[in-house]
């Protein structure tokens, strides 16, 4: 099963629950009999997607992959003195390391054979760079088993010795092989000569060292530290075979920033028939007036940026205007929620990252106000958007009611940025530009998904830079209902290269023969390493710049070492720089690709303080602009041009890695208080960065606090994702280092991870946090958190369906909030005993506890569960036969629901009262309420709402004779069931029967 499709069970298998959950939780409103029936095939079906692989044979395949041997040298002289027990908890903690080191890097463990293991990569799914997958898993390998021995040692103290002589040989090939499975029990497995060249390679490795076959080397290029060995003869083979050992992995190569040198303009090589195609695809987007993508896909250095800034240049030449947002990703924003989005709008709105938090939410809010059609919303609009990109909108009058609504506020603000994007296309047609989004943060992309899903009539060209691991992540991105194109950029020809060299070098009369030759054969191809040797042959004197004219001086080339990668280039130009402007550039490698010249001039190397001479940081900076190792980082620059990019990631991690061990983390501390002080108060956007660099610095308990209050911005903000990354970093940290005074914290983390794992309907992991952080706050004597503990416990369970357990939880935890004098957490517990009491049968006891819960919520001012309780308590006279009174109550709360601006909890009650016009058999008010609830699921992106809502609204269309419409209605709610998985299918398909039966097309 490829991960893909792992991906996808997963997602259904959470929906279904979800689903279940939803329906048991309404049927006292259905009936036993719709929900009985509606169950069977959900559970059947959930059951089919918790089942195992399947037993089947897969069929066979020839395809490229990578093999690891790995073999354990030592363990049987270890384990010849050991007890057979010690012997096997030995070797499975060994496994266990070593397993989770090749999972880790996308391989398939083959096979475990004694003290050996075969892994696989570029099965079942291949990817381009399965060979560096492999030797990343080695290398950590061997990094786990350090740890691991050292642990043991402790463990096992009188084998020490033996336990110290372990180590592993690691042997890698790359090359075609037979996959399928084999014998009786189906095992899936590789066969061939790349399989067997492996193991030989690894029988030849030294002990505990990695070597990889000559093949596998072609692959990986520059990304590792080798060295080569002499060629070994090996067996089947009757020639030598070159071979190489690795020591350390090299920085990544990553996109430059903007290509060429300053004062010389190239033309575009190499890229034509690409340019050709984009523009062709812009002219479709007008024509159409249909949404489009473009997925330009290459890695670093080759030349996305460029063919992006060409296609800008000629959109901006046209005679009609068009509108260009842009946004980047960078590495360091892909766990801040919804970076890319506010990106984008700061660059447009011009809100700058050093603006008071009051002057960014006006400048956002005036910038929606002109582009917005509804000029009379559109401060409304702003507020949801704001509160998304991470902007304070607690007091604000529209959220103030719904604050702890996070999924609310989500999809209301992206129903509003949907809007406002459909708004900016009403006079121009707009191209949006995403860099590097293959560092995204998952929230932005996903509201671009959702706009091009949910608009697809708008002339908007969505052009997005990637490399090809965002399509690992993000499997089915470009792969919705909008014309997509895809351009995937190879590296340039030697000829396209030829010319490039000569744009870039337009200056030189004629180019020896010798420079083009030496950097046709080093830059294969790629037209940012051409760049960066052409500034090392400038730096080293052996092309120099003439006001008109260059000349080239060729006795110096002998003269100059050359470095023989692009990291040894950059290298050589950061070496090349004076002390404290090299030291500057380390200092803001660590703040991040993206830093702020303020925090940067605060840094302080303890072992330089006394050095003289030291230039002021705006001329160190003017340097570093000048020889174009950083720009201003033009989306989110200050006024002040305080924050910089630096030119590439590569350049950034090649600084980085110059940064002495000893003075990073102090680095680090000094980044994370920088990043504080010039936050202020909008520091909670930064939060997760703040926490990083505390980790980095190995400050616990700092990076705890920090990646909490993260985790509290991405819950905030429905990045659920985001926000259980954060809180278990957070908890992870607090567990190990925190004593007693941080456990207010630790708790509070506890309920908050719970809470964001009942969203994604992780119950039962929700269900074990509560119950941990019961049994700490039992242990600490804290009644409150006890109280709140259980009733955490209550809400998981009855998702579940567990009724009874959420009753008696309930019940516990009232008699400690009672204890505690805890007026919130004892109403609480009463609303969700009275829920738990209604789906039990027990209506009267539920309205007894839903009013004295509504008594106690309104004297303490909580209107959201004041109007909550009227809905239990409505509820409870609609199963009496109450109408009157029901309907009574359901109006009280969809009042209060109403008057908080709690649009999603007044849309299921205008549902409700459409239920009780439909038990009178007043048809037209019912179908008036499900057309409002509609409506309003409709603009708050609430899919399950809208089947319900069709549906219902379908119910009575037929009760009314309208069985066109009636058919209308219920067809497509089906269609969006069988997407969803809604509990509401089998309601739609009997009304649906009625419709057609009306129509007199029952066969269908």
């Amino acid at each position: 099963m490829n991960s893909s499709n792992k991906s996808v069970n997963s997602d259904e298998r959470e929906m279904l629950e979800q689903a279940i959950a939803a329906l048991e939780s309404r049927r006292s409103l259905l009936g036993d009999e719709i929900v009985d029936v509606a169950l069977v095939s959900m559970r059947e079906k959930l059951a089919s997607r918790r089942g195992g692989i399947s037993a089947t044979r897969e069929p066979q395949q020839r395809k490229q992959i990578t093999v690891l041997f790995a073999d354990v040298s030592g363990f049987t002289a270890m384990a010849e003195t050991m007890d057979h027990e010690i012997v096997n908890e030995v070797i499975n903690s060994l496994w266990f390391r070593v397993d989770k080191a090749i999972i880790d890097h996308g391989g398939r463990i083959d096979k475990h054979i004694g003290d050996a293991i075969m892994a696989l990569y570029g099965t079942p799914t291949a990817h381009e760079d399965d060979p560096e997958r492999a030797i990343r898993s080695a290398l950590q390998i061997q990094s786990e088993i350090l740890d691991w021995k050292k642990e043991l040692s402790e463990t096992f103290s009188s084998y020490r010795t033996q336990i110290q002589n372990i180590q592993l040989r690691i042997g890698i090939n790359t090359g075609p092989a037979l996959l399928g499975t084999v014998g009786l029990t189906n095992e899936y497995t590789a066969i061939g000569d790349t399989v067997n060249l492996a193991s030989r390679v690894e029988t030849a490795a030294p002990k505990g060292e990695i070597l990889i076959s000559y093949e596998t080397h072609q692959h990986v290029r520059g990304v590792f530290n080798v060295t080569e060995l002499e060629p070994i003869m090996v067996k089947g083979k009757s020639e030598p075979i070159r071979v190489f050992t690795v020591q350390s992995v090299k920085p990544r190569s990553f996109r430059d920033t903007t290509r060429g040198l300053e004062g010389i303009e190239t033309r575009t090589i190499g890229r034509e028939t690409e340019l050709a195609q984009m523009q062709s695809a812009f002219e479709d987007t007008i024509k159409s007036n249909q949404t489009h993508l473009i997925s330009i896909v290459a890695e670093a250095g080759i030349g996305k940026s460029r063919l992006l800034f060409e296609f800008g240049k000629w959109l901006e030449s046209l005679a009609r205007p068009v509108q260009i947002y842009k946004g980047r990703a960078v590495q360091e924003s892909a766990h801040i929620p919804y970076s890319l989005l506010r990106g984008i709008l700061s660059s447009s709105f011009e809100i700058y990252e050093n603006d008071r938090a009051s002057v960014a939410r006006q400048k956002l809010e005036l910038g929606i106000q002109k582009a917005a059609s509804d000029r009379e919303n559109s401060i409304q609009y702003a507020h949801f958007i704001g509160h998304l990109i991470g902007l304070d909108y607690s007091t604000s009058p529209y959220l103030k009611g719904i604050l702890g609504d996070a999924r609310q506020i989500h999809d209301r603000a992206f129903h509003y940025l949907t809007q406002l994007f459909a708004d900016l296309t009403q006079n121009q047609p707009l191209a949006i530009f995403l860099e590097d989004i293959h560092w995204a943060d998952n929230g932005s992309l996903d509201f671009f998904e959702s706009l091009m899903e949910k608009r697809k009539d708008l002339p908007i060209l969505i052009v997005g830079l990637t490399r090809s691991t965002l399509f690992e992540q993000r499997p089915d991105w470009g792969k919705g209902t909008v014309p997509t194109l895809r351009l995937d950029l190879l590296p340039l020809s030697e000829a396209d290269t030829h010319l490039l060299i000569s744009e870039i070098l337009q200056k030189v009369p004629d180019v020896p023969q010798a420079i083009m030759d030496l950097i046709i054969k080093k830059a294969e191809g790629s037209p940012f390493y051409v760049e960066e040797l052409i500034k090392v042959l400038l730096e080293g004197g052996v092309i120099l710049r003439g006001e008109k004219q260059w000349s080239v001086e060729m006795n110096r080339l002998s003269e100059l070492k050359v470095p023989a990668t692009l990291t040894g280039l950059l290298q050589a130009r950061l070496d090349g720089l004076v002390p404290d402007v090299r030291e500057t550039l380390q200092q803001a490698s660590v703040v991040g690709r993206v830093f702020w010249m303020d925090i940067v001039d605060h840094m302080r190397n303890p072992e330089a303080s006394q050095m003289e001479g030291i230039s002021p940081i705006k001329d160190r900076i003017g340097v570093l602009r000048s020889k174009e190792l950083i720009y201003n980082f033009e989306e989110t620059v200050s006024k002040e041009e305080l924050e910089f990019i630096f030119k590439n990631q590569i350049l950034h991690d090649v600084t980085y890695e110059s940064v002495l061990l000893k003075l990073r983390p102090l680095y680090h501390s000094q980044a994370a208080q920088g990043l504080v002080e010039i936050g202020g108060e909008r520091i909670n956007e930064f939060a997760g960065r703040v926490g990083e660099h505390y980790e980095r610095a190995e400050e616990w308990i700092n990076a705890a606090e920090w990646y909490a209050r993260a985790g509290r911005q991405a819950q905030n903000t429905y990045a659920s994702d985001l926000a259980v990354h954060y809180y278990q970093k957070a908890l992870g940290f607090l567990n190990k280092h925190a004593g007693k005074e941080h456990l207010p914290l630790k708790l509070n983390v506890m309920q908050w991870l719970g809470d964001v794992m009942n969203w994604q309907a992780r119950y039962t992991e929700a269900v074990d946090l509560y119950t941990n952080m019961l049994k700490e706050a039992e242990a600490e004597g804290d009644i409150v958190a006890q109280s709140r503990a259980l009733l955490s416990l209550s809400t998981s369970m009855s998702y579940q369906g567990d009724n009874q357990g959420a009753l008696d939880n309930a019940i516990h935890a009232e008699a400690l909030a009672k204890t505690a004098d805890a007026h919130a957490e004892l109403a609480k517990a009463l609303r969700i005993q009275g829920t738990a009491q209604f789906r039990l049968g027990e209506a009267q006891i539920a309205l007894e506890q839903a009013e004295e819960s509504l008594s106690m919520f309104t004297e303490l001012d909580d209107k959201n569960e004041a109007a909550r309780c009227l809905n239990l308590i409505a509820a409870v006279h609609y199963v009496s036969g109450r109408l009157d009174e029901a309907e009574r109550s359901w109006e009280k709360a969809l009042n209060v629901f109403q008057e908080l601006g709690n649009r999603q909890e007044g849309m299921d009650l205008l549902s409700n009262l459409g239920v009780v016009a439909d038990g009178r058999g007043d048809y037209e008010t019912a179908l008036q309420r499900y057309d409002n609830a509609l409506t309003i699921a409709r603009e708050t992106g609430y899919k399950d709402g809208e089947i319900v809502f069709l549906t219902n609204r379908g119910g009575e269309h037929v009760a009314l004779g309208n069985f066109e419409a009636a058919e209308t209605d219920l067809r497509h709610a089906i269609g969006l069931a069988g997407v969803t998985g809604s509990w509401c299918l089998p309601l739609t398909f009997n009304h649906r029967a009625e419709a057609l039966i009306g129509l007199g097309k029952y066969d269908e």
